[in-house]
């Protein structure tokens, strides 16, 4: 039964991330899978429901996968190192995930839209997620690793260059590896945090 459920969020994620939620119909997702709709509804009621499932599917495998690849023992320049690499290799292996949740990103604007799609425990995750890596930077900020700007603005930085990285290699070099962006983005990113008298120190 799990199994079975698996394969309705793995088929889901694909189609969704290829046509957006608005242009998927549970019918499309049952008759790719050759699956009757009673089935289906076993399953998920909604589309609604089964799109909610994907993206906290998607969202919560990324985390537990950066999570157990970013030591916080380490020093800071390798653990924003780390951080691109866990991301830019979770998404190699789930590019699928990585389009879905770039275009809903795109297509949901409204942030308090957004709030109201997921429960208070995909928030609170997101939110354990986000302060993990706000701690680190303000940590390595009083450290003098990083420019004193808001760690937000750092970042937008981190995760805006990763996801037009990969964005990019994808369209326009659909066969490249997204684990070869990762020292590229690892320079830009560091070469545009970094407080300057760390440079000389980087990886």
């Amino acid at each position: 039964m799990k199994n079975r459920r698996q394969e309705i969020l793995s088929k889901a994620r694909e189609m969704f991330s290829q046509r957006s939620f608005h242009a998927v119909s549970l019918e499309d997702i049952t008759r790719s899978l050759g699956m009757g709709k009673s089935t289906m509804y076993h399953y998920f009621a909604t589309k609604h429901e089964l799109w909610t499932e994907v993206i906290k599917d998607t969202v919560a495998g990324l985390y537990r996968f950066v999570l157990t690849h970013v030591a916080a023992d380490e020093s800071y320049d390798t653990q924003i190192f780390q951080l691109v690499s866990s991301i830019l290799t979770y998404f190699e292996g789930n590019r699928d995930g990585f389009l879905l949740l770039l275009r809903e990103r795109m297509d949901f604007l409204d942030l308090e839209s957004i709030r109201e799609q997921f429960d208070t425990q995909f928030w609170a995750e997101y939110d354990r997620f986000m302060d993990h890596f706000r701690d680190t930077i303000e940590a390595g900020q009083r450290a003098g690793w990083f420019t004193p700007v808001d760690p937000t603005v750092i970042l937008a930085s981190i995760f805006g260059t990763i996801n037009a990285a990969a964005l990019s290699t994808m369209v326009t070099n659909p066969e490249k590896d997204l684990t070869d962006l990762i020292d590229g983005c690892y320079e830009v990113i560091m070469g545009g945090i970094s407080e300057p008298r760390q440079a000389h120190d980087q990886r």
